[in-house]
């Protein structure tokens, strides 16, 4: 205890200062350092327009090095940004998106989309036929001879 008494308002001062310089440090690395811990982080949305079944699946997943829609790979910019046309059947569809960042770690992101089936009726005009009573079928006869 004789030795507390003994330091000096500047000897604190500069141990307090060392602690913080230490902890802004540690902060401003663990937010640099961030995509290390939580990994790739995929943001999509699905655009579609009007009641067409075609829509398209864009968003960016930053840091990948892979990325899968519905298990087919897809192109992604330097900057992470993708965009890709998926065509949806009548009823549930499934859009899932699987990043893989150079780390090893796996991010997974999944769309259920229900649509409704698309009804197009065709009408086309009625075509009548009328059959003629003028044309003649003829067979030419076979004679069989019986031995």
């Amino acid at each position: 205890m004789k030795m507390m008494r003994h330091r000096s308002i500047g000897w604190w001062m500069s141990i307090s200062l060392v602690t913080v310089f230490i902890l802004i440090i540690g902060v401003f690395s663990y937010f640099k350092m961030d995509f290390l811990v939580k990994g790739v982080q995929i943001k999509a949305k699905i655009v579609r327009q009007g009641d067409s079944s075609l829509v398209q699946v864009v968003g960016n997943a930053k840091n990948a090095i892979h990325l899968k829609l519905n298990g087919r790979e897809i192109f992604i910019d330097k900057d992470g940004n993708f965009s890709e046309a998926v065509y949806l059947l009548p009823g549930l569809s499934i859009v899932s998106l699987k990043t893989v960042d150079k780390f090893g770690k796996i991010s997974k992101k999944k769309f259920e989309i229900w649509s409704k089936p698309e009804v197009k009726i065709k009408v086309t005009p009625e075509i009548k036929t009328e059959a003629t009573t003028d044309t003649k079928i003829t067979i030419p006869e076979v004679k069989t001879t019986k031995k």
